[in-house]
């Protein structure tokens, strides 16, 4: 089925522009410090623990401690007269054993694409990538879907974590779709890559998703 709606993207400027999108969170302010920054405050005398840097996060305001280009403790913003315990956990978040740190493809997949074997899913078999290996079978699928089935197949912004943290997965994952073409949001509206919803498709996708 053909939609008219499908925007087609080329390869490159699809690279490109998701490219900007990943320095953009880079130069973000983050507490993961990159290995360079590290390196030189543990050589810089008394540097290699900071105590109240101010940043935010989707509980609050809060004061970091650092250690060594760790985040290991959190506390509320001394001005915050109601801060949440929540805060506590933030170290916890930025560090879990579980947080995935590299591209990975469930095995099934990787072999037979969108035919694979979906009873497969949840077995925890995956494989590990290139970024550059990733980002292509990402493009690929997105102009497979876009062709075939038109942006009504793609669903956006699904999924909670902190938000206002910018580098968080579904809004990632929602940024990079609407740099390729046309999606539906979670409010169930048709959103074009300007972020302005079609009026057509509107009442078409009047509903939660």
């Amino acid at each position: 089925m053909k939609n008219k709606d499908t925007l087609h993207v080329s390869r490159r400027r699809f690279l490109a522009q998701l490219g900007g999108l990943t320095v953009a969170g880079m130069l973000g302010p983050s507490l993961l410090t990159p290995r360079s920054a590290r390196a030189a405050d543990a050589a810089a005398p008394g540097a290699a623990t900071k105590e109240g840097i101010l940043t935010g996060s989707h509980w609050g305001a809060i004061r970091a401690t650092v250690v060594d280009g760790r985040f290991v403790a959190a506390k509320p913003f001394e001005q915050d007269k109601y801060p949440s315990k929540m805060i506590a956990g933030l170290p916890d978040h930025v560090h879990n054993a579980a947080r995935i740190r590299y591209p990975m493809v469930r095995v099934d997949w990787m072999r037979k694409g969108h035919q694979s074997d979906t009873s497969q899913r949840g077995d925890n078999r995956f494989v590990r990538v290139s970024w550059d290996e990733a980002l292509d079978l990402f493009y690929q699928e997105l102009e497979r879907v876009q062709k075939t089935y038109g942006p009504s197949a793609l669903l956006t912004a699904s999924g909670w974590q902190s938000t206002g943290m910018f580098h968080n997965a579904s809004g990632m994952l929602a940024r990079a779709i609407a740099l390729h073409g046309n999606s539906v949001s979670t409010g169930g509206r048709l959103f074009d890559r300007r972020g302005a919803s079609d009026s057509a498709a509107r009442g078409r996708f009047n509903g939660s998703v």
